[in-house]
């Protein structure tokens, strides 16, 4: 199959939490990752066009049992009823710099 994006998605299954409002935070499970984005899994229903901060935890390329947690701001472009959890797309900006070599090691 062809991947017509720009940037193209990478299976993952990565731990992560979303803060949905100040105070109030979800568990969620990224499922792809890309460059400019992720899909993540979730059991609530987040809002289009609005921000979250989120937090992922990833793992080394080399040794999957190091894994560091990465906060980052998220911007959702959509939102999808998938069985029992919504699956969301989420546009991520303020990356930190310190995580860069991480992320590229993984295609973003």
């Amino acid at each position: 199959m062809n991947e017509s994006r720009n940037t193209p998605r990478l299976p993952v299954s990565w731990r992560a939490a979303i803060q949905v409002v100040p105070g109030h935070i979800v568990p969620a499970k990224v499922v792809n990752f890309s460059a400019t984005g992720i899909q993540l899994q979730t059991s609530v229903m987040l809002k289009e066009k609005q921000s979250y901060q989120m937090m992922m935890e990833i793992p080394s390329v080399k040794d999957a049992s190091a894994r560091t947690q990465v906060v980052v701001k998220a911007s959702c472009v959509y939102t999808i009823l998938s069985g029992d959890a919504y699956r969301a797309g989420l546009k991520c900006t303020d990356y930190p710099p310190e995580h860069r070599p991480l992320l590229e090691s993984w295609g973003g």
